[in-house]
C-alpha cells in the first residue's frame, strides 16, 4: 500500500473481503479437522472474523455516505449486520487432503498477510479514527496469530504450548 494513494473505501472494501475469506476459510477447515479443539479454535476464529466484517462494513457505509469515520467504539456497537457475511469467497485454498497441520499453517500465513495489511493501512492514514479501526484490527490478528501458532506448538508437539491458559485471547 502506497503512501499518498490510499483510498479508505478500497481498503475496506478490500478488507472486508479479506475477513470474509478468512471466516470461510475457517469455517471450511473447522468441518474438516478430527481434533475437537482444533475444531473449537477455527470456529472461534470464525466467529470473530464476522465481528470484524461488522465493524468494517459500518465504516464502510458511513465513508460511502460521504461521512467521515465512525470511532470505533461506536463502529462496534452497531446493531447491523453485515450484508457481506453470506458472501462465499474461496481464493483461500486448501488442498483436498490437507491435514490439520497444514490448515494451520495455511490460518498462520493468512493471520500474517492480515496483520501487514492493517498495519500498511494506518500508517497511510492520518484519521485518528481510522488508526484506530486499523490498529484494532492489528491487534484483533495478531491474537488470531497467537491462538493458531499455539494450537500448530500443540498438534506438531514443537514450541511450547499452555495447556491451561491463565486468561483466554478469544473474544466472544
Amino acid at each position: 500500500m502506497e503512501t499518498g494513494k490510499w483510498d479508505p473505501i478500497a481498503v475496506l472494501r478490500n478488507a472486508v473481503d479479506m475477513e470474509v475469506e478468512g471466516k470461510a476459510f475457517f469455517e471450511r477447515v473447522a468441518q474438516h479437522v478430527s481434533h475437537s479443539r482444533t475444531r473449537v479454535t477455527f470456529l472461534s476464529l470464525a466467529k470473530q472474523e464476522e465481528r470484524h466484517i461488522k465493524v468494517i462494513d459500518e465504516e464502510l457505509r458511513h465513508l460511502e455516505k460521504g461521512k467521515g469515520w465512525l470511532p470505533l467504539e461506536e463502529a462496534k456497537s452497531s446493531p447491523r449486520i453485515s450484508v457481506f457475511k453470506d458472501k462465499d469467497i474461496k481464493r483461500i485454498k486448501l488442498v483436498e487432503n490437507a491435514g490439520e497441520l497444514e490448515a494451520l499453517k495455511l490460518g498462520i500465513e493468512v493471520e500474517k498477510r492480515s496483520i501487514e495489511y492493517y498495519r500498511s493501512a494506518s500508517l497511510s492514514t492520518d484519521d485518528r479514527n481510522a488508526k484506530e479501526v486499523f490498529n484494532w484490527l492489528v491487534g484483533e490478528e495478531a491474537g488470531h496469530l497467537t491462538i493458531l501458532t499455539a494450537e500448530y506448538d500443540y498438534r506438531s508437539g514443537t514450541g511450547f504450548y499452555y495447556d491451561n491458559a491463565e486468561f483466554s485471547l478469544e473474544v466472544m
